[in-house]
């Protein structure tokens, strides 16, 4: 027969194990990537409890994973950036040569016959005072959130594309004068 413990010792045994359990599982969750753990939490939170499932942290940042360029569909190339949100939600960021101004206008009409809605369709005023478009779209599959631009006379199309409606929103407001990235990879909006 085993010896028996002392209440005192099997309390202490107790908590020891549920601290370490407790580490294990610290350390097992914000080891999931270079997420924050914290934010990934909130996110899930407002999705499931609160069923806000376009939530955003009032505060996000944003970080590059990478850059190049692309084989458009038309022979040309294209730039892109890939940027995650520190709860996880990546934004891709799309230069696509068209070849011609009205190629450029009838890729973006194509997208917004592709679209399931438009959620909002304005001018715009180009960085150099220049006239265009932009047009904010939702589609079925991903990446469910596109905002598109275009400059009249330009062949270029500017695309937003990411998971998230607010996520793509926040990227496109932080760099809407031209942005940066820090030492350590986070976007900066020019100006700030």
């Amino acid at each position: 027969m085993p010896p028996r413990m002392r209440k005192g010792t099997k309390a202490a045994f107790v908590v020891v194990v549920i601290m370490a359990g407790l580490a294990w599982l610290r350390l097992r969750w914000t080891s999931f990537g270079s997420c924050a753990a914290l934010s990934r939490i909130r996110r899930s939170y407002h999705a499931v409890v609160l069923g806000d499932k376009d939530f955003i942290a009032k505060r996000v940042r944003f970080k590059s994973r990478g850059a190049g360029t692309l084989l458009l569909p038309n022979g040309l190339l294209g730039g892109f950036t890939i940027v995650s949100a520190k709860d996880c939600v990546d934004v891709f960021v799309e230069g696509d040569d068209e070849g011609s101004p009205a190629q450029a206008e009838d890729e973006m009409e194509k997208k917004i016959q592709k679209a399931v809605r438009v959620e909002g369709r304005a001018p715009i005023v180009g960085p150099r005072g220049e006239l265009g478009e932009r047009v904010v779209l939702l589609g079925k599959e991903e990446p469910k959130a596109e905002i598109v631009t275009i400059l009249k006379g330009k062949r270029y199309l500017g695309l937003i594309k990411s998971s998230s409606l607010a996520h793509a929103l926040a990227f496109e407001k932080l760099t809407h004068n031209g942005y940066r990235t820090d030492a350590d990879g986070y976007v900066i909006g020019q100006g700030q």
